[in-house]
Order: C-alpha cells, then sequence, then structure tokens
C-alpha cells in the first residue's frame, strides 16, 4: 500500500472488501489471524445483524473494522496510523486485487503507481494472448515493489523469462529451455523480424530500437549479476545485503517495457 495512502480511505477500502464478501466464517478466522475474535463474538450487533441482514450491518462494520486493523489510543498521524494489523487483513482479504475489480478509483488512490501501471499494461496483454504464469510473476512484483524489493527484482527476471520462453515456443524444464535473457533476446528479436536482417529490420528508426532493445537487455540481465551478489530471490544467503527500493524499480521497470514491447509485437505477427 502506497505510503501516502489516508487514514480515512484505508478504512474505507477495508470496510468495502469485507461488506461485499464476508460471511460469519470470515469474520471469526479473521478475528483469530488479528487476535481481535473476542471483540467480533462479543459485539452486540454485527453478527447477529449479518445473520439477519439487517440494515444497521455496515454500520457495524464500520465500527468494528478499525479494532480489526488493530488501532492505538496512540495518536500517528502518519502510515499506518497505527494500524498495528494492517498487512494481516490486507493478505486475508487480498485487498489490492479486490480494489482493483470493484473499486479502482480506490485502488489508484492506495496503491496504483508508476510501477503498478506499467505491470497492469502488461497483464491485460498477456491475458489476451492467453499465456500463463504471467499473473503470478506480476503479483509478486505489485507486492514486492511495496515491501519486499528483492522480490520485486527476482519476480522481473521471471516474468520477462517467461514472455521470451511463450513467444519461442519454449515449456517445461527441458535443456533447450536453459537459457539465459541475452540469448533468449537475440532469438526473440529473430523470431519476430526485428534483427538487422529480418523483416522489420529496415523500418523508420529500427536501428536507434535495436540500441534501445540493447540498454534494456543490459539493465535487464545485470538482475542475474544482483541475484548472484546476494540480491533477489533464489540465490540469496543468510547475510545478504539489503536491496535499495530504486534499484528495484529500474530493475522492473526494465524488465515490464521489453516484455509488454515483445508482448504486444508478437500479438501483431499473429494477429
Amino acid at each position: 500500500m502506497r505510503k501516502s495512502a489516508g487514514e480515512g480511505r484505508i478504512v474505507q477500502a477495508v470496510v468495502k472488501a469485507i461488506g461485499a464478501t464476508f460471511d460469519r466464517s470470515s469474520w471469526m478466522e479473521l478475528g483469530l489471524i488479528t487476535g481481535k475474535l473476542d471483540y467480533i463474538t462479543s459485539h452486540a450487533r454485527l453478527l447477529r445483524s449479518l445473520d439477519w441482514g439487517d440494515g444497521d450491518y455496515l454500520s457495524h462494520v464500520i465500527e468494528t473494522v478499525p479494532v480489526i486493523l488493530g488501532k492505538t489510543r496512540t495518536k500517528q498521524s502518519q502510515w499506518p496510523y497505527g494500524f498495528v494489523n494492517l498487512s494481516l487483513v490486507e493478505d486475508y482479504l487480498h485487498l489490492e486485487d479486490f480494489l482493483q475489480r470493484e473499486e479502482p478509483v480506490l485502488y489508484g488512490e492506495l496503491y496504483a503507481g508508476e510501477a503498478h501501471t506499467i505491470v497492469d499494461e502488461l497483464q491485460v496483454t498477456s491475458q489476451e494472448l492467453e499465456l500463463e504464469y504471467v499473473e503470478i510473476h506480476a503479483g509478486r512484483i505489485r507486492r514486492g515493489l511495496r515491501d519486499d524489493p528483492e522480490l520485486a527484482i527476482g519476480a522481473s527476471k521471471e516474468l520477462l523469462k517467461t514472455v521470451l520462453k511463450a513467444i519461442l515456443g519454449l515449456h517445461g524444464n527441458g535443456a533447450e529451455t536453459k537459457v539465459d535473457i541475452p540469448k533468449l533476446v537475440e532469438d526473440v528479436n529473430a523470431r519476430l523480424g526485428l534483427d538487422a536482417t529480418g523483416h522489420r529490420g529496415a523500418e523508420h528508426g529500427a536501428e536507434q530500437r535495436r540500441k534501445l532493445f540493447g540498454s534494456l537487455s543490459s539493465i535487464v540481465s545485470s538482475t542475474a549479476e544482483l541475484r548472484n551478489a546476494g540480491f533477489g530471490t533464489g540465490n540469496g544467503g543468510v547475510q545478504r545485503p539489503e536491496l535499495d527500493v530504486a534499484t528495484a524499480h529500474l530493475v522492473v521497470s526494465s524488465a515490464v517495457a521489453l516484455a509488454t514491447f515483445y508482448l504486444e509485437a508478437y500479438s501483431a505477427e499473429e494477429s
């Protein structure tokens, strides 16, 4: 969640998600997770109004949400506003996914930024082409940019490799799939006619575009070097140095931009 998210908008988002999806069992489970089960079960009207479909149910949800979020008595004027259970509630509700699907304006305020926008564009294209696993990597990138830059770096590399292999028709775990990113990029350029000898190789601006490919590929290839140095997911040691968010954004933006371009070029070739 963005650090600029307002306290009231956080509560509103959680209220909307709970109001749209919860039954009695959901309340009980969330109570167990957050340590607020006693409050929920002893509330005079919350579960009763839910069971009977009473019109005042939403007002009791609004009253209960700050308690579930773990709001402390100490005044805290900045994010996360003393909501000690915010991450637990986010994860249980799949809050980001719910808001993106059902409340896009609120989603934009609480979550969306440049990195989310470019991932959104990639997901749309990958869904149209029915590519598997892109959703998984995109979700990891979103979570990583928020909470774990190392996860975002690792997921961005895997996302790009997934897209490039899909374009080349490489599936499974055979020896032919064990190819590094520079080689995959080279093969995809040839597959799509984007190399110097391809059918798009003489287009206006093609040479400059190839230089751009080279620059982005170099940035993305450095992802592997970062992982081997102890950053990212998959190869880290116990004493890994911390990765700054700015570097994660650089790697993610480069990987996603390159993957999106290739997917759109591939879609145009197939149509």
